[in-house]
């Protein structure tokens, strides 16, 4: 990749958002051209955005080994396994239980159910929005004027507040 190219790069992950992506880009530049201070400079202004965190989980170039290789399981690690794996079953038989419910075989019998007294909803209703109605539209108090002396208008403003009325 030409050095052009490789500056392209870094400065559309540095817009992207790709801090790490842009330093490695820059890097790479830099080993080929050395010299090119307003590279250098722009690569540690970039590193400069970075946040303390990002700088120390940095994108390895090689992948690490050790994972390939696993570390041996204790013994503690392998119980705790088999009780997870015994977990997740018990989390299976109840999904399949609740399925079983959510989905019945047949129809529910309406008739077998038991029987509830019916109210009248018109009676309770009307007298409820009577009361809404009243309440929404009833007039506001008319406040009296504010006094001129500092102090009893701060008194009146305070029990104005304190009766949430407005005026």
């Amino acid at each position: 990749m030409t050095p052009d190219e490789l500056e392209q790069k870094a400065e559309r992950a540095v817009r992207r958002g790709e801090l790490l992506v842009a330093l490695e880009h820059f890097d790479a530049y830099l080993a080929e051209q050395p010299d090119d201070e307003r590279i250098r400079t722009r690569m540690e202004a970039v590193r400069a955005l970075l946040q303390p965190s990002e700088l120390v989980s940095r994108r390895r170039a090689e992948p690490e080994e050790a994972d390939a290789k696993a570390v041996p399981v204790g013994s503690a690690e392998v119980g705790e396994m088999h009780a997870s794996s015994g977990r997740f079953a018990e989390l299976r038989e109840r999904l399949e239980e609740l399925r079983a419910l959510a989905h019945p075989r047949r129809k529910a019998d309406l008739g077998a159910g038991e029987k509830l007294e019916a109210v009248s909803a018109a009676s309770v209703s009307a007298e409820r929005s009577a009361r809404a109605h009243a309440a929404s539209f009833a007039p506001l108090p008319v406040a009296r004027p504010l006094p001129r002396e500092p102090k009893e208008m701060l008194e009146e403003l305070l029990s104005r507040v304190r009766t949430g009325r407005r005026g």
